[in-house]
């Protein structure tokens, strides 16, 4: 019989036999889930974040709408999200819950959120549980909570890799495995291969990618922190002992120095012709399509194009995070801490049809056995469990996985945009199955494996440096700052979207410095100095007070 008739199967089993479940901590949540049962309801959540259609049945939704009479529309964004922002706020037409990101400041401004300490502390009590030591650090500045972050640290600690300069394993195999430390040197890296082959699979290689789409022109704007030693703080680089605030973005050693050399490589042809005027679906697809060799981004926004290569088998196409700097005497600070997302997160809008209904199923989804759900699937099914109690997955379980397809069916591919933990169950086991140690050995491929020996490593993780745990405020993006630091912020995006990508494809070198000074002129007319006041006097008050 083959796999797929047996999962069909199962699951048909499992919805005719319920509200039995499949361990007997679920049945003890069913029995709990039963008892006064409310009539059904029909939530709609709207999730500031790119992505497949949601379909409206999945395994585990159907599973958990059966437990709880709660079922989920789930939309999530198309086009740019301030546009869609724009007429929903326009209209005051809401879904009951929604995922704002890092555009949940236009939400709380328009009104469009409703506090929810009370709703919390009243009807949720594994979720208060859960976010209790977090509590203070989640009110806005009026003193209420509006957003749920959708991690809170929990156990033993995980190592995440976020922001790096990524590039192709077989690109680093063919050098045979060099050590590379600055941009310069993976600049070079990139072309050397690139003048091998030119080509791939018959379309033009792209040695280097930017992302400038949308929100998403932080590709663009912020790799040069990095490459000047600073961690992910966005527009300011934080001294770790002293709090104070440098703003990068005018500094000529930092920001000037990376766009030159943007300009040069995109003058050499190294830089993708249409980089600026694609949007992320053609992103990931270049990403995926084998082609691209390197790019600086964020792990989270890359995964699609990752699992996508995974599923065709290129292994050798997937790509190796690297922890740069402009010069090697600079000290590297890649690694995100395990953080959460102060300041957005999951919310409950004031068009809401039952506030006390939706914050009932956020305290659902952050029960262990459903965070177990949410993100193993099913047991015997979709994970096993060793005698000892470990969590893993056998290698049908993985294959099944890698397709999207059956992801998608399985839990619409979206249960992650609930609160819930990161790190460690209280048995061990990690919530994420990517944190998992047996996981993360299962998933490496013989290239991977060749290429952390050659560099004397276990895993990508100790290519970098752990995070500075100095840093208590981390991070600085994170921060909830005054209307006029707000409009200082958004002014300065737009300045970024417009002149940066000038800069890189000048044609000649007076060109690219009669940008940089026109860059420097529209920034200097901000209240940089108003902006970094603030900054450090709310960075102060996180290390005075966490």
């Amino acid at each position: 019989m083959k796999r797929r008739t047996v999962f069909r199967s199962r699951w048909l089993t499992w919805l005719l036999c319920l509200p039995l479940c499949m361990v007997s901590s679920c049945s003890e949540m069913g029995s709990k889930a039963d008892s006064g049962k409310k009539d059904p309801i029909t939530f709609t959540y709207f999730v500031n974040s790119p992505g497949d259609i949601v379909p409206e049945h999945s395994i585990v939704g159907d599973y958990i709408a059966e437990q709880t009479g709660v079922s989920v529309q789930y939309e999530r964004v198309v086009g740019e999200i301030d546009q869609k922002l724009g007429v929903m706020i326009g209209s005051k037409n809401y879904p009951d819950l929604i995922y704002g990101g890092d555009r949940t400041f236009r939400l709380l401004e328009a009104g469009a959120l409703i506090p929810l300490e009370d709703l919390i502390k009243e009807h949720a009590p594994h979720l208060f549980k859960l976010y209790e030591p977090y509590w203070e650090r989640m009110k806005a500045a009026d003193g209420h909570i509006y957003a749920i972050p959708l991690s809170a640290p929990t156990g033993k600690r995980s190592k995440w890799i976020n922001a790096a300069f990524w590039v192709q394993k077989k690109v680093l195999k063919e050098a045979g495995y060099p050590t590379i430390r600055t941009f310069d040197q993976y600049v070079e890296l990139l072309k050397d291969y690139y003048r091998k082959h030119p080509y791939y699979e018959g379309e033009r290689t792209i040695p280097f990618e930017i992302l400038t789409y949308d929100i998403r022109n932080f590709t663009l704007t912020t790799p040069m922190q990095f490459l000047a030693g600073g961690p992910n703080d966005s527009y300011a680089m934080i001294d770790p002992n002293s709090n104070q605030a440098h703003f990068y973005q005018l500094d000529e050693n930092i920001t000037k120095r990376y766009y030159d050399k943007l300009n040069d490589m995109y003058r050499e042809g190294l830089i993708d012709q249409e980089a600026f005027i694609m949007n992320y679906e053609q992103y990931l697809e270049k990403l995926s399509s084998g082609r691209v060799l390197g790019m600086f981004d964020q792990s989270w926004q890359i995964q699609e194009a990752g699992l996508a290569l995974k599923e065709r088998g290129k292994f050798e196409d997937l790509y190796a995070p690297l922890p740069l700097t402009f010069d090697e005497d600079i000290e590297e600070e890649y690694m995100d801490h395990t953080i959460m997302n102060y300041g957005f997160g999951f919310s409950i809008s004031v068009n809401c049809k039952d506030p006390v209904r939706a914050i009932e199923m956020a305290d659902f989804m952050t029960r262990d056995e459903i965070q177990t759900l949410r993100f193993w699937g099913f047991k015997d099914e979709n994970y096993s469990v060793t005698a000892q109690g470990r969590f893993y997955r056998t290698s049908e379980q993985r294959e099944w996985l890698k397709n999207k397809d059956n992801r998608v069916r399985l839990s619409g591919d979206i249960l992650y945009f609930w609160p819930g933990s990161i790190g460690t169950m209280p048995d061990g086991n990690s919530y994420d199955p990517m944190q998992q140690s047996e996981e993360i050995e299962a998933e490496y491929s013989e290239i991977d494996r060749e290429l952390l020996k050659a560099y004397g490593v276990q895993t990508y993780e100790d290519l970098f440096k752990p995070p500075n745990d100095k840093r208590k405020y981390f991070p600085a993006w994170s921060i909830e700052l005054s209307d006029s630091a707000k409009e200082f912020d958004q002014k300065l995006k737009a300045i970024n979207k417009r002149i940066p990508p000038q800069m890189v494809v000048a044609d000649t070198k007076d060109e690219f410095h009669k940008y940089w000074e026109e860059y420097v002129s529209e920034v200097s007319k901000l209240d940089v100095e108003g902006w970094l006041n603030e900054l450090e006097t709310k960075i102060a008050e996180r290390e005075s007070k966490w």
